[in-house]
């Protein structure tokens, strides 16, 4: 508009000089002020023109940066509601763990008092061996700087041992006392089910009785069966059925 404006008054003060052969100083003078006047609208129009597009630029950064905000502050909303569901199932499990620690403990101690009794009236194999065991988890839960869990391992590492006892057999020599006199003898031991002894001739064997804790001698065809046993134990012998005493279970074993 402003263009049309000054090309109009280039063409008037063209036609007025053209006319009167020359323009008068006045009228030129206020053609030129005029042209002046119009150059400076158009330079202001021009500024406010870039003016408008960078505010229309800036109001649609701003209007991005609103939507941006909106889906962040939504979606934050969503991390805080999870988070908050994280931290409560935390505290329960704290709770939770405070409620076990505080029943387990003591749980250890009554399976160690068990287990102690139950070796106390077990068979009389690796005597040293178990009642040191029972010393070292007495000592482990007496510990105060020893962690529960790590407490909680070493019971269950032990009754693990105890376990493997009734699984397997074993051969081993050792001295035992026969009509009071010391004796070295072999020894089997049938899981945790029996034990039996053996001289070294071969001529005298027996078991172990339970309820009288004492060494029983058998006959010399129980002998010969200890000594099949002792065999396919070491698997010197093919495995077949035999015939060997087995003493009562006293209560509680």
């Amino acid at each position: 508009m402003l263009k049309s404006i000054t090309l109009g008054a280039l063409l008037i003060l063209t036609l007025t000089a053209n006319e009167s052969g020359a323009a008068s100083q006045p009228t030129y003078e206020k053609a030129v002020s005029a042209l002046k006047t119009e150059a400076a609208a158009s330079r202001e129009y021009q500024k406010w023109d870039d003016t408008k597009k960078d505010l229309a630029a800036e109001i649609t950064n701003m209007k991005m940066l609103d939507d941006w905000m909106t889906f962040q502050n939504t979606k934050y909303q969503r991390y805080v509601q999870r988070q908050q569901k994280t931290i409560a199932e935390l505290k329960r499990r704290k709770i939770e763990a405070q409620k076990i620690s505080m029943e387990l403990e003591p749980f250890l101690e009554t399976i160690v008092d068990k287990l102690d009794e139950q070796i106390k009236a077990d068979l009389p194999f690796l005597s040293k061996e178990r009642a040191q065991r029972i010393v070292f988890l007495r000592d482990s839960l007496d510990d105060y700087h020893l962690e529960l869990s790590e407490k909680l391992r070493r019971v269950f590492e032990a009754l693990q041992v105890e376990t493997e006892y009734g699984r397997n057999v074993e051969n081993t020599s050792g001295q035992i006392e026969l009509d009071g006199v010391p004796t070295t003898v072999s020894i089997f031991r049938l899981g945790r089910t029996a034990l039996y002894y053996q001289t070294a001739d071969g001529e005298n064997s027996g078991y172990w009785d339970r309820r009288v804790k004492t060494w029983v001698p058998v006959s010399s065809k129980f002998s010969r069966d200890i000594q099949k046993a002792k065999d396919m134990a070491s698997r010197k012998r093919a495995v077949e059925l035999i015939s060997l005493p087995v003493s009562r279970s006293i209560d509680n074993i």
